[in-house]
């Protein structure tokens, strides 16, 4: 089933660590995931075209999309904060749970182990665990 548009919460499904964004980053800042939903970042997920399966993710709040850069993933392979829209690609991975990719390309976001701050990363698939996030519906967008 593909994913509703809306305000979502996303965290890492192998360690419930929450996807942030701060308020003091500039542009093309990695995005990070910290332990624990205390404080969690809340991401509009807007569908750029009617059963594309593609949609930008981003924070009304921050003012930042997520973002990456495919023709440069060697030296930078984190997804980021940046103004400028972005296409992922969102594949269901169960229940409320899923893949976040770019477009026609085996580059997933995933988690490494790691202490709280941890930079989530682009790397091809290879069926971890860590690559597969829990987007909870907050509510419409």
């Amino acid at each position: 089933m593909t994913i509703k548009p809306g305000v979502y919460n996303i965290n890492n499904n192998h360690n419930d660590y929450a996807m942030m964004m701060y308020g003091n980053e500039e542009a093309g800042t990695p995005l990070t995931c910290i332990d624990g939903t205390n404080s969690q970042t809340q991401f509009n997920v807007k569908e750029t075209g009617q059963g594309t399966n593609r949609y930008t993710i981003g924070s009304d709040k921050f003012k930042y999309n997520v973002g990456a850069d495919p023709k440069n993933l060697t030296a930078n392979p984190h997804p980021f904060t940046t103004p400028e829209e972005f296409e992922w690609s969102i594949e269901p991975a169960g229940t409320d749970l899923y893949k976040i990719h770019i477009p026609n390309s085996d580059h997933y976001w995933f988690l490494p182990d790691g202490p709280s701050q941890t930079h989530i990363k682009i790397e091809g698939s290879q069926g971890r665990p860590a690559e597969v996030w829990r987007m909870t519906w907050v509510r419409d967008n």
